[in-house]
């Protein structure tokens, strides 16, 4: 797949990327790829009635479903740089968990072999509210979405959830900037008007987020709580997944830090 290559895209584009991937050395390609199989290795093995803990309602089949179209989507929103028209009956989820597991797998190639193509810079259309339009957000966005629902996905077959440092610490940053933001007005939904800061523990990176005007940003600063832990528990926290007890820290306004935790992922 060549999927080395898309570092050093991304390395020559920086610029052109601003808030969207501020440390672009981490290869957003190669991170999809890993993380796609392990989901489908995690599908093959696992009972499709299986509970996904951390989206309710669901179990590891629907999950995979989920990811399998995300994938597929996004593959036509970023060829093609305009909203995506697509039939599910033309490429349909397989029934068997084995069926699933390579379909899953086929997804992930295509859309990482489309991305590979991209140059990062170019403008294009996407849903998230975010400037600039570049295509270079797909890659780092797929990336982060497929990472969680692994991580989903290998806690319902009863492994432990493992990321690495500096690839969390930038999902934390991308749920502030892309993932947060599209999330609150795709449900018509506005964030808390206080500021949390985010610090980790493992990496030393720190956020402060501002809801004030109704919208999320990420500013200098001061904040009334200040929520501490590991870079993958931070992220998983964030995103509404259950962590260890202990491992995340709460200092100042516990209200503030509450307020700010429910809004969740997806």
């Amino acid at each position: 797949m060549g999927i080395s290559r898309g570092a050093d895209i991304f390395g020559q584009s920086a610029k052109a990327h601003g808030v969207l991937c501020p440390r672009m050395t981490i290869d957003h390609l190669s991170h999809l790829a890993a993380n796609a199989d392990a989901l489908a290795e995690a599908v093959a093995i696992g009972a499709a009635d299986a509970p996904i803990a951390g989206c309710p309602g669901w179990t590891l089949s629907q999950l995979a479903v989920h990811v399998g179209g995300v994938h597929r989507w996004a593959r036509v929103a970023a060829a093609t740089g305009a909203p995506p028209l697509i039939d599910p009956a033309d490429d349909p989820a397989p029934s068997t968990m084995s069926g699933l597991a390579a379909w899953l797998r086929s997804g992930a190639e295509q859309l990482s072999a489309t991305l590979l193509l991209l140059d990062p810079a170019a403008p294009t259309w996407h849903p998230f509210p975010v400037e600039p339009k570049v295509a270079g957000l797909w890659p780092r966005r797929q990336a982060h979405e497929t990472a969680v629902h692994r991580i989903d996905a290998e806690l319902a077959i009863g492994r432990t959830a493992m990321l690495d440092a500096e690839f969390a610490a930038d999902g934390v940053d991308e749920y502030w900037h892309v993932m947060l933001p599209r999330m609150l007005t795709r449900e018509r939904r506005t964030p808390p008007s206080s500021r949390l800061a985010v610090e980790l523990t493992d990496t030393g990176r720190r956020w402060v987020a501002s809801g004030a005007d109704g919208v999320v940003s990420v500013v200098s600063g001061d904040a009334a709580a200040v929520v501490r832990g590991s870079s993958l528990n931070v992220l998983l926290r964030l995103w509404g997944r259950a962590v260890p007890a202990g491992s995340i820290t709460v200092i100042g306004d516990a209200t503030v830090a509450t307020e700010w935790l429910a809004l969740g992922g997806s």
